[in-house]
């Protein structure tokens, strides 16, 4: 068994955390290097068109993922508040993946953050290649903190913003990407 994990501290609520990790279709807007894309999918394998963020899905539901090293499909094991989990198989190795927003004081008064931490238990033989340099892509701790690094940017360009709804953060998105919403 492998184990990979990486965590950082973002000056941004948990839910803008969450709703900005979880705003798949605007991913490769702020994370150039690591996800490519994350669709959710019918039983049939196409597109699900009601699910177009990581707000929807249950778990179950398969995602289609591509990513610095290939593609793969998930299946969602628990979207929460607090956690994002699923499990897929890639290159022979069956992985569990979780990404956690964990609300903490930030350092000298200055409010709340999160602790986002990304890990991942993978079993099957090709383990040990998360963990070197070179072969199929690279080191996957590195891969992590350069994800988080660049989700903790874009958290705190938002400046914190209280997301704290689906709702709500597709009116941000909405509004940050100058859409008009109308009820």
């Amino acid at each position: 068994m492998t184990i990979v994990s990486s965590s950082n501290i973002i000056a941004a609520p948990p839910s803008v955390v969450r709703a900005t990790f979880l705003d798949w279709p605007n991913l490769t807007k702020w994370d150039k290097r690591y996800m490519k894309t994350l669709t959710p999918l019918l039983p049939n394998g196409s597109p699900d068109p009601s699910k177009t963020s990581g707000f929807s899905v249950v778990p179950g539901d398969t995602l289609h993922a591509t990513f610095w090293g290939g593609e793969s499909h998930l299946e969602i094991l628990e979207n929460t508040e607090a956690v994002l989990k699923w499990k897929g198989v890639w290159h022979g190795l069956v992985a569990v993946r979780s990404f956690r927003y964990e609300e903490v004081e930030l350092e000298g008064g200055k409010g709340k953050g999160t602790r986002f931490t990304q890990d991942e238990v993978a079993k099957g033989l090709p383990g040990f290649i998360l963990t070197v340099d070179g072969w199929l892509g690279g080191n996957l701790k590195k891969k992590f903190e350069e994800f988080n690094a660049d989700l903790k940017g874009e958290c705190e360009r938002r400046g914190g913003e209280g997301v704290v709804s689906e709702e709500s953060a597709v009116a941000f998105m909405a509004y940050r990407d100058g859409w008009v919403l109308r009820t």
